[in-house]
């Protein structure tokens, strides 16, 4: 929160589930930098305390729910707390997703039925649940205050009093590229995030007559606090360099870079982006493979020490 602040979206009322820290943490502090009103969503709230404290304390203003948005009471909740607190309500962030929950690994095979429905339910049901509530919400809200649409006209001419209304709301969900690109032993999980993008562009086509739009985030490699103290306790420089290889702008990716994406995606500026999945990927995913392989091979022949943070994890864990 060291940056200034833009007010880009000021007057606009945000929730930001699994808010607390990682992708969400910081989606929360630039949405809040962007002179939104955030309310946090996780289920660890000493964490969500204190990434709301760092937001107020900087000058934004920020506040936290807990709860599971797994759970339909939790999704009811946090928008009714969101309008209670602010008024409003203008833009859904759905990044909660609950990595190490034990859910997202093995094959059709392997993967108990109960993991299965828990893992689904997070990673594709929260994501119902939340615009279940959100919307009528958001309609409610109305566009922010002293919003003017004259801009919208085309060659001059006046927009009918018919026209769809317009940003009346976002709502931005978190994919992921392994929802563009499968791996073995993370069925749920790439089910799951594939699911998010076909979820995101039915709920485009459903609600942007409505004057909201939904878009996807789909991340590479992120950097974040928990994968950060993984690679300093059981990787080494080489092992690290070895993931930067694999992105053509030859580094992985950090929280703000998904929060900058998320920003710019609530923001009046992409009023006509609707439906799209967004890669924030360093161009990861276009890159032809058996090009990269190689790379990657003579890589691993001149640096054979090499230790990743995967080294321990073994197989079936989610990788993003």
């Amino acid at each position: 929160m060291s940056e200034s602040r833009d007010e880009r979206l000021q007057n606009r009322a945000a929730i930001v589930t699994g808010g607390a820290q990682g992708l969400g943490g910081a989606c929360a502090r630039r949405l809040a930098r962007a002179g939104a009103s955030v309310v946090i969503v996780d289920i660890d709230e000493e964490l969500a305390t204190s990434n709301a404290e760092s937001i107020n304390a900087s000058g934004g203003t920020g506040s936290v729910h807990i709860g599971d948005v797994s759970q339909e009471a939790t999704a009811k909740a946090m928008v009714e707390a969101a309008v209670s607190r602010h008024g409003r309500l203008d833009i859904l962030v759905q990044n909660a997703f609950g990595i190490g929950s034990g859910t997202f690994g093995g094959n059709a095979e392997e993967v108990p039925a109960e993991d299965w429905r828990a893992g689904m339910a997070l990673l594709v049901g929260a994501l119902y649940l939340g615009p279940k509530y959100a919307v009528p919400a958001m309609e409610s809200s109305g566009p922010p205050p002293g919003y003017d649409d004259s801009h919208l006209c085309a060659h001059g001419l006046p927009r009918p009093k018919s026209a769809a209304p317009s940003e009346v709301g976002r709502i931005v969900n978190m994919s992921s590229v392994h929802g563009l690109l499968q791996a073995a032993g993370v069925m749920t999980y790439d089910a799951g995030k594939a699911a998010v993008i076909g979820l995101t562009r039915q709920m485009a086509i459903e609600y942007g007559p409505r004057g909201i739009t939904v878009n996807a985030i789909a991340p590479g490699h992120m950097i974040t606090e928990k994968l950060q103290q993984m690679w300093q306790e059981e990787a080494n420089e080489a092992g690290y360099h070895l993931f930067e290889l694999q992105y053509p702008v030859r580094r992985t990716g950090i929280p703000d870079d998904i929060a900058h994406a998320v920003a710019f995606l609530c923001s009046q500026e992409a009023s006509f982006i609707n439906g799209i999945c967004l890669p924030v990927d360093g161009g990861h995913s276009i890159q032809l493979q058996e090009n990269l392989v190689m790379e990657v091979v003579d890589y691993i022949r001149e640096n054979p020490d090499i230790k990743t943070h995967f080294d321990s994890w073994g197989k079936g864990r989610e990788r993003r």
